[in-house]
């Protein structure tokens, strides 16, 4: 039985990475009967590349897309109204300017069930992206470390949890070991990430390393996979120095290379992964392959690759040189933080339950008369954010606020000093000094 059938189902999202997980989500969907469009919404500045946009298409072809800026989102609400469910495959920020809008534009409720989850491993302010999202109707966490972390959040705020449910990283869904066949002098491919590390001397150094594993394996191929090319624009601030440093390494290591192909073709040929804290690591471990974690720069928070302590693969690369072919990785931690083994049936399954019992009984603790969720501060607050700063105040939590009242005797004083530039003494005059 096709749960979805005739549903109208639609996803906006807003760079790469995103796009793709909308994507798998619509496609499950489409699968189960629904009508399925994905809104690309670009931000200026950040268009997604041809390569990007084929990678995204290739998910599912039968999925209708249509690019816009994300300016002209208005310009799509009458569509919006007629939908069933909507997905947001959008960061914190713009996740609450897109429910602030469906709030304003469509006050009689009707806009569609909405739906969030995330692109990738949670590791950086994991409860404030959850309170972002805390307004969707069926919040997808990736594992139940996240969920407990959510729960735990809500019951501080005395708001439920009900609208989340663990489905795991969309992007694992398809992926399982043994699909492959055979590799015969399987690749080694590190998997860069656009801003990890971010120290220059970090980065060189991890593509000398690279070279020494060319060199120890001389009849496999080293793959450098850049996270974009030098024409593309991402969501994070990228460097473009180890693939030139990469570069410079080739020409004395022919087994060393750089390949731009997308992260699930390159697996294909893959007998070890390596990153320092990349998405593309889960995908390798739910693969079956060989995966490696960098340790020689410490574990933290800032590298990210403290997600992995326990999964069994963090390695120094003298560990990765001697030995990069042997899969370690703890198959329990995998299912506990991002595979889950029956994510798209546990998604449909709550897609069809909302769908079926509507807003209302999905979160009745919400307050109707609240700009927001709960989880974006107390409605007092939320209602002195929109009189002393606009609805941009709270859809970015206030983290770009100012004060109105300004300093305005300082300015004066630099304005003067600026104008007679090195005359002191009149800055100490008007001081009183």
């Amino acid at each position: 039985m096709s749960r979805l059938q005739d549903r109208q189902i639609a996803a906006i999202a807003s760079f790469d990475s995103f796009g793709k997980t909308a994507m798998a989500m619509l496609s499950v969907c489409r699968k189960q009967g629904a009508t399925t469009t994905l809104f690309l919404l670009e931000i200026q500045g950040r268009r997604l590349s041809r390569r990007q946009l084929i990678e995204i298409q290739r998910i599912d072809a039968k999925v209708t897309i249509v690019r816009q800026d994300w300016q002209t989102l208005r310009q799509i609400r009458a569509t919006l109204a007629e939908l069933d469910a909507l997905v947001l495959g959008l960061d914190g920020q713009r996740t609450r300017e897109l429910q602030m809008l469906l709030r304003s534009e469509m006050p009689d409720g009707r806009w569609p069930l909405t739906v969030s989850a995330y692109p990738g491993i949670l590791f950086r302010h994991q409860i404030e992206g959850m309170m972002d999202r805390s307004g969707a109707d069926l919040l997808c966490l990736n594992s139940p470390v996240d969920l407990a972390l959510y729960s735990h959040a809500c019951q501080a705020l005395g708001i439920s949890a009900s609208n989340a449910v663990v489905t795991g990283l969309p992007i694992l869904w398809s992926l399982h070991p043994g699909r492959r066949g055979p590799v015969e002098k399987p690749s080694i491919v590190f998997f860069e990430q656009p801003s990890v590390p971010g120290n220059p001397l970090q980065r060189h150094y991890v593509c000398n390393r690279l070279n020494d594993l060319a060199k120890r394996w001389p009849d496999h191929t080293v793959i450098f996979k850049p996270r974009t090319s030098g024409v593309e624009r991402t969501l994070h601030r990228r460097h473009g120095e180890m693939a030139s440093r990469i570069e410079k390494l080739m020409r004395k290591s022919p087994n060393l290379q750089i390949n731009y192909k997308p992260s699930l073709a390159l697996l294909r040929q893959c007998g070890c992964a390596i990153t320092v804290s990349s998405t593309a690591a889960m995908e390798a471990m739910a693969l079956g392959i060989s995966t490696r974690i960098v340790a020689d720069l410490g574990v933290n928070e800032t590298l990210g690759n403290h997600y992995f302590v326990a999964s069994n693969t963090v390695r120094s690369f003298e560990a990765i040189i001697a030995d990069p072919f042997t899969p370690i990785h703890d198959e329990a931690w995998l299912d506990s933080h991002g595979r889950c083994q029956d994510g798209r049936e546990r998604f449909i399954e709550a897609m069809a339950q909302l769908l079926e019992r509507g807003r209302e009984a999905s979160q009745p603790s919400r307050p109707s008369s609240s700009p927001g969720p709960p989880g974006w501060g107390a409605e007092p607050w939320q209602q002195y954010a929109l009189r002393h700063g606009g609805r941009r105040m709270l859809s970015s939590a206030g983290n770009r606020s100012r004060l109105k009242t300004s300093h305005r005797g300082k300015n004066v004083m630099r304005y003067l000093r600026d104008l007679v530039l090195g005359l002191h003494w009149v800055e100490d005059f008007v001081r009183g000094r």
